[in-house]
């Protein structure tokens, strides 16, 4: 498999498991949408957090936009995770994960 369609495949499948967990959420709470290499979150206070693909670096950025900040990550074959690309000890899902527990509340499962 080459680099491009690994990426894209390990983007694809982030993709889909943040939407899985996200399956039995009441929509009214947290609204997910994939489209274009992004996967968009809406909060009920309206507020935004966008995953999105960035293949020329072969990362995935993270926005969330009431806290104005972005973050870059790495897929990591060794550990099959994406962490933070400044060595911060950031992993995607987990900061995922409690960012929408203190955003919303509800505790996500990946």
């Amino acid at each position: 498999m080459n680099d491009e369609k690994a990426y894209r495949a390990r983007i694809q499948e982030i993709f889909d498991q943040i939407e899985r967990s996200l399956s039995d959420v009441d929509p009214d709470l947290i609204e997910c949408e994939q489209s274009s290499g992004s996967l968009t979150l809406r909060m009920a206070d309206g507020s935004r957090c966008i995953l999105s693909a960035q293949p020329s670096v072969r990362q995935l950025w993270l926005v969330i936009g009431i806290r104005a900040e972005g973050l870059h990550f790495n897929f990591d074959p060794t550990s099959s995770q994406w962490g933070d690309d400044k060595a911060k000890g950031i992993e995607l899902k987990n900061y995922l994960r409690a960012y929408l527990k203190e955003a919303t509340g509800i505790e996500l499962s990946f």
